[in-house]
């Protein structure tokens, strides 16, 4: 089966970002923590594992380095769900086609093959009137 992209040019963008990311800078899990001790300031990059927080001791001279890391974990994770979103409605639309009904969207609005919306487990005109006698 041909696949079709909804909208290729934000695809590909978003894949490309992501490939940058992951090729050529580095990313760190967590979130980069500052405690002011007296006048001194600490930096403590934390993060859960199995329900329990790890603390790793950053150094004043690399906080910028490290702060950039924890922001490129960020950014690579809203990548990865706007390339979930884009694989979810090629997938729709390629049950569509194939079985020509229609696919949940939410709330119970169902799209069909010719992307009209309407309104999921709603009774056939058929079956209404058979039920009715």
């Amino acid at each position: 089966m041909k696949k079709r992209l909804i909208n290729q040019a934000g695809y590909k963008a978003t894949v490309s970002r992501l490939r940058t990311l992951l090729l050529r800078e580095r990313v760190v899990s967590g979130t980069l923590n500052v405690q002011t001790v007296r006048n001194a300031k600490r930096y403590t990059l934390t993060d859960k594992v199995d329900g329990k927080t790890r603390c790793l001791y950053v150094p004043v001279s690399m906080e910028a380095e490290v702060r950039k890391y924890a922001e490129n974990w960020r950014e690579l994770k809203s990548l990865m769900l706007e390339m979930s979103e884009w694989t979810r409605k090629l997938l729709a639309e390629e049950i569509a086609a194939t079985t020509g009904r229609g696919v949940l969207k939410g709330k119970g609005t169902r799209v069909g093959a010719t992307g009209d919306a309407r309104k999921a487990g709603g009774m056939s005109k058929r079956r209404k009137s058979l039920s009715a006698t």
